[in-house]
């Protein structure tokens, strides 16, 4: 039962093993002269569980044609995709792009098999939104501490958060029955009084994500944390320093239940 109860404690604190990637979500438009004439992109690229899918409507003067594209990989601000163009006669030729991903921009590298390549800029269609979002962002730069019960006794955080540009970042200091670990937190977004991120865990060779939404409100944020397929908690994490920062507490659901 122990050796259960501790198995069950690092599944629910986690480790850090991602990286950092940019956020590319979103779409993106991206105008060039080829050897067949002008030609024009809107790349949409959306996040669907741990993969990047990457799909485009294209233009030219040969009309319009949907394209989905295969290898797509995204490291740091480096975006790598291609497409498998049909030619006739049951022939096609690979298009390779590489791309280096900005705020608002992506320069990309478009290479057309051994017959040529383009050089272009792709800009993200909503920048202006972007842009906003990330004026009206909450600064909560700093130590957020929670504390919350779960199926295995009361955990204790301490999250530090950190917001530049209005990118979200930090890591999670966690206390389960003297047990501390570190993680680093990914995927951090705010906007508005809403902030998100992932506190990823491996387990026994698996990926398991622990994915916090949370609410903010003051000197405190309201949290729902779902642990994988395993359980949720609600809770509220508290500003470390302001006058009203008192232990936080929570509830927990497992969803075996």
């Amino acid at each position: 039962m122990k050796t259960q109860s501790l198995l069950l404690a690092v599944l629910l604190t986690g480790l850090a093993l991602s990286t950092h990637a940019a956020d590319v979500a979103g779409k993106w438009v991206g105008e060039f002269e080829s050897q067949v004439g002008h030609q024009k992109y809107t790349f949409k690229f959306e996040n669907t569980g741990d993969k990047l899918k990457a799909e485009a409507e294209a233009e030219s003067d040969q009309g319009k044609r949907h394209v989905d594209f295969i290898d797509v990989k995204l490291s740091d601000d480096k975006l790598t995709f291609a497409e498998n163009r049909d030619i006739g006669d049951g022939n096609t030729i690979r298009i390779d792009y590489t791309g280096k991903v900005g705020a608002d921009k992506i320069q990309f590298t478009r290479k057309v098999g051994d017959f040529g390549s383009q050089e272009f800029p792709a800009k993200r269609v909503d920048a202006s939104a972007t842009t906003t979002a990330a004026a009206d962002a909450k600064d909560i730069s700093g130590v957020w501490h929670a504390e919350f019960d779960t199926q295995i006794g009361m955990q204790k955080y301490d999250y530090t958060l950190k917001v530049a540009d209005g990118k979200l970042t930090g890591k999670a200091n966690a206390d389960i029955n003297g047990e501390k670990r570190e993680t680093e937190l990914t995927e951090g977004k705010i906007s508005g009084d809403t902030v998100s991120f992932v506190e990823p865990l491996k387990f026994n060779d698996n990926d398991i994500r622990i994915e916090y939404t949370g609410k903010i409100k003051g000197d405190e944020i309201a949290f729902h944390r779902k642990v994988g397929d395993f359980a949720t908690e609600d809770f509220v994490a508290k500003r470390q320093g302001a006058a009203t920062a008192a232990p936080a507490s929570g509830s927990s659901t497992n969803s075996t239940h």
